[in-house]
């Protein structure tokens, strides 16, 4: 099983591999040869899948013709399995050994495995993660300085196999962030990164009112954000005015009072703006003449318990109406009024959320309760998910993370293992001690960026991945010229991020639409895509028939079975037939980086990850470790209780 045969085919030779050995017995009716065991009647049947051609002694892949009936058939010779394997002059990763010939060392296209992604898939247990070490070791075995490898470690294993003590540590330039979210660890991801699709994701906007009021309040809040926000609030406190001015109309027992004091407050407010430069000074200049005309011919006295007349209220209704024109037209000079074109929705501007929850979003709905006053109504829900939202300390390091210099920079530079300081001791940057103390003992060697997501609560999990691979997609596109800074982007347990089901309305999730964007088009932006998962079966279809290679350990469920038979090539589906008694640290390689399907045994790797089964019987042996387990507790619920208690 898994050899390979040779057999003429006119000019050139066919090369197969044996997929299948049959012995079927035969029964002499004419009763001759009694003397014949069952062995020496059985016929023998090899059954081959074809896989390439010899032109000489040159392996090529796929046919030119076929052999005719009862060609010879012949095992392929040492030099001939040699060749097979056999680099073909681009660069090469040794992934491990055949495993029929342990001799022979099995070399995968380096360049055409990381430019059509891969996928190392197989059941717990079965060697996937030390793979995904083999396959970065196999890059190492290059010199690649300015490589770079970013990790989402969702159980977390891998900080330890890039110790700096370590071999592969000393050859590469690792850095951690996590795995408790936050500044203080480097597993950070501001809010103000997120685009229109991931606010809406995020707070559940729905599409009919929703969906546009929080739009408009986002971008309002970029504009204050991106400048100052205290001309929107002076404007702000206009509207409040006047609505309290309003709210006397219908007092009976009392109003003057209250009226008088508005108004003076907003001539105050009024007079004082119109000696300062702003985008809107036009507006302010027209509200105080509108003042400066209709509060002398209301004539509203600071007397107590007195109502306004009839008179007073024709004055200063129209004058209100006049200066909430004059307010709408100043908001939309700002980029905040209704009919205005905002800002792009998209834009990584900072802006705080604790802001846009208590200023910008009822800004906004009274805004447009001028055109719908159930606006209000409609809006409420989603009011009340983004206070849930701020409230929630499991989202701190996405909703509290301080504005400072250059956030999107500093974090691609983290990312993509540059330093976000810039070298400045100074920086601001919310992960500078992290950086400066894993950066000491950097050499050279690529970049290799982990972010141990193991802390990372479930719910929160996807719109931390989608928002971190919607960046370094985007980053990759806009990258000129293309591909300049390739990188490599490893998912273990990709499943948790790519999962193949959809949500009750049938659209796919947020992270797998990215990642599947990702698959598809980012070959050509220089994003490569390295899957590991236990459940192929649960990843995105479309994610899994995008990559170029599948590198399959042990898998007993039908259903992943049938979803690497859908993925791959036609030559390759019959090898797919002993993936449920494949040994631990072998696994059957198809794809597009190697030249034949191949049943290998993976290279040994030094420093594996964390991902080792446990002990249980040693483990239960030792009296001496019962004494420990109270102490033990109390040590891992302090530091669980912490997130609560906010330490």
């Amino acid at each position: 099983m898994n050899s390979y045969i040779t057999v003429p085919a006119g000019a050139h030779r066919v090369v197969g591999i044996v997929t299948g050995v049959y012995i079927s017995g035969r029964t002499d009716t004419k009763g001759r040869d009694p003397l014949l065991s069952q062995d020496d009647r059985a016929t023998y049947e090899l059954e081959a899948t074809v896989v390439g051609r010899f032109e000489g002694d040159t392996f090529k892949s796929g046919l030119t013709g076929y052999p005719p009936l009862h060609a010879p058939v012949q095992a392929a010779k040492p030099f001939e399995v040699k060749n097979i394997f056999l680099s073909k002059g681009g660069p090469a990763l040794r992934i491990g050994t055949s495993a029929v010939a342990a001799e022979q060392s099995v070399h995968l296209d380096a360049n055409l495995l990381l430019g059509h992604h891969c996928a190392i898939v197989g059941s717990t247990g079965s060697g996937k993660s030390c793979t995904v070490t083999a396959v970065i070791d196999g890059l190492l075995d290059h010199e690649i300085p300015n490589g770079h490898i970013v990790i989402f470690d969702i159980n977390g294993e891998y900080a330890q196999s890039f110790d700096p003590n370590t071999t592969r540590g000393k050859r590469t330039r690792p850095l951690v962030f996590g795995p408790r979210p936050g500044a203080s660890s480097g597993l950070f991801l501001p809010h103000w990164f997120m685009n229109n699709e991931e606010h809406l994701t995020l707070l559940k906007a729905s599409e009919g009112v929703q969906a546009p009021v929080l739009q408009r309040s986002v971008a309002d809040a970029r504009v204050a954000g991106a400048s100052t926000n205290t001309e929107m609030l002076r404007l702000q406190n206009l509207l409040s005015s006047m609505a309290i001015i309003e709210g006397t109309f219908s007092n009976t027992r009392g109003g003057s009072d209250t009226a008088f004091a508005q108004l003076s407050g907003m001539q105050t407010l009024v007079n004082r703006q119109t000696t300062q430069v702003s985008p809107c000074a036009a507006q302010w200049a027209q509200v105080k003449v509108i003042l400066d005309y209709g509060v002398p011919r209301a004539d509203v006295h600071d007397v107590e318990w007195t109502p306004l007349t009839a008179p007073q209220r024709d004055i200063l209704a129209p004058m209100l109406v006049a200066i909430r024109k004059e307010v709408s037209t100043a908001f939309g000079a700002l980029g905040m009024g209704s009919a205005q074109a905002a800002p792009d929705f998209d834009a990584p501007v900072y802006y705080a959320l604790q802001e846009l929850c208590d200023f910008f979003l009822p800004n906004r709905i009274q805004l447009e309760q001028a055109a719908d006053n159930k606006i209000a109504g409609y809006v409420a829900t989603l009011q009340m998910r983004l206070s849930r939202l701020l409230a929630d300390g499991r989202y701190d390091f996405i909703t509290r993370i301080e504005k400072h210099k250059d956030p999107l920079g500093s974090y691609l530079k983290a990312l993509m293992g540059a330093d976000p300081t810039g070298g400045d001791e100074t920086s601001d940057w919310p992960a500078a001690n992290v950086y400066r103390r894993q950066s000491t003992t950097h050499v050279s060697g690529p970049s290799v960026t982990i972010l141990d997501l193991s802390l990372v609560a479930n719910d929160v999990l996807e719109n931390v991945t989608a928002l971190l691979g919607r960046i370094l997609f985007d980053f990759a596109v806009r990258s000129q010229p293309r591909a300049a800074h390739p990188l490599l982007l490893v998912l273990e347990e990709a499943h948790r991020f790519i999962p193949s089901r959809q949500d009750p309305n049938g659209s796919v999730s947020r992270s797998a639409a990215i990642f599947e964007r990702i698959a598809k088009e980012g070959r050509k932006f220089g994003l490569s895509l390295l899957l590991a998962s236990q459940r192929p079966s649960e990843l995105s279809e479309t994610v899994v028939a995008q990559c170029g290679t599948v590198i399959a350990h042990r898998l007993t469920h039908e259903a992943d079975q049938s979803l690497l038979r859908h993925a791959t090539a036609l030559s390759s589906r019959a090898l797919l037939d002993q993936l449920p008694s494949l040994a631990q640290q072998h696994a059957l390689v198809t794809g597009v980086s190697t030249g034949v399907p191949v049943a290998v045994r993976v290279r040994d790797v030094l420093d594996p990850p964390r991902s080792d089964d446990p002990d249980f019987i040693s483990t239960w042996s030792d009296e001496g470790r019962l004494a420990g387990l109270p102490e033990h507790i109390d040590r891992v619920v302090a530091d669980w209780m912490g997130d609560a208690r906010g330490d």
